[in-house]
Formats: structure tokens, C-alpha cells, sequence
């Protein structure tokens, strides 16, 4: 059992660090860009804002997975039922920001062009953190998983 745990938290902090570091390049790219009626510093405190947001949904998704996943050999449903609350994290924790950017009070306070750089941030954020989400599951998934044995009738 703790070696279960330790594997667990080797594939928490892996997909942490992994997902962490895409957000920063991101990031990088998101501030570096010039946009007229925007000055850097605010753009600065969006990324970060837009980040801490998008990054906190993937992070806690990827928590899901990994602790569903190491049980779902022997208990199906329970992976399955990992796996669509890992998704609808991490699709939620933006829907929600962004539709706080549609209610009136978003409208008139924040400028159209930030509100335009909010929504761009947020879906860029969004898929680059998906992309590196899917990813990890492609390289990561099946480590340490034991295929489920099938007996046959006698």
C-alpha cells in the first residue's frame, strides 16, 4: 500500500511539473504579445489570473486520475467514474470563468479589448493544458497498472 501511495504521488508531482511548465510557456507567449489599448503590466496580471485558474482545474483533474487510476483494473465503474469527473473538471473551472466574463457587471467594468484577451487566454490555456493532459495519459497511463485477469469457465 505505500508503495501504491508513493507511486501516486511520483504521478501527481510528474503532471504537475509537466502541466506547470506548459502554462508557463504559455504564459511567456501570452505576455510577450503586443496589443494595442493594452498596456504589459496589465496583461502581466491577466496571464497570471487566467493561469492560476486554468492550471488549478487541469492540476486538480490529473489528481483525479491518478488516484482512480490505479484502481480501475479491478473496479471498472470506479475508473470510468474517475475519468468523467476528471473531464468535467477540467472543462467546468474555465466554462465558469468564461461565463463570468458574459454577466453585465464583466461587461462594464473590464474594456473590450481585455475582455477579448481574457477569452483568448482562457481557451489557449485551456488547450494547451488539455494537449499536455492528454499526453501524460498516453506516456503514463498504463504504468504500474496490472491487466485485469479473465478466467475461463470450467
Amino acid at each position: 500500500m505505500q508503495n501504491n501511495q508513493q507511486s501516486i504521488g511520483r504521478s501527481v508531482a510528474f503532471g504537475f511539473a509537466v502541466l506547470s511548465a506548459g502554462q508557463v510557456l504559455l504564459a511567456a507567449v501570452m505576455i510577450s504579445r503586443t496589443i494595442p489599448n493594452l498596456d504589459a503590466e496589465l496583461r502581466a496580471k491577466t496571464v497570471a489570473v487566467v493561469s492560476a485558474i486554468t492550471l488549478s482545474g487541469a492540476f486538480l483533474a490529473w489528481y483525479v486520475t491518478c488516484r482512480t487510476k490505479k484502481v480501475a483494473p479491478h473496479q471498472p465503474a470506479l475508473g470510468v467514474a474517475g475519468a468523467l469527473t476528471a473531464n468535467l473538471i477540467r472543462l467546468t473551472v474555465p466554462l465558469l470563468a468564461l461565463g463570468f466574463l458574459q454577466i453585465s457587471a464583466a461587461e462594464v467594468h473590464w474594456s473590450g479589448p481585455l475582455q477579448n484577451f481574457i477569452r483568448e487566454t482562457l481557451v489557449a490555456s485551456y488547450l494547451v493544458l488539455l494537449l499536455l493532459d492528454i499526453l501524460l495519459h498516453v506516456v503514463g497511463y498504463g504504468e504500474g497498472i496490472q491487466a485485469a485477469k479473465h478466467h475461463a469457465p470450467k
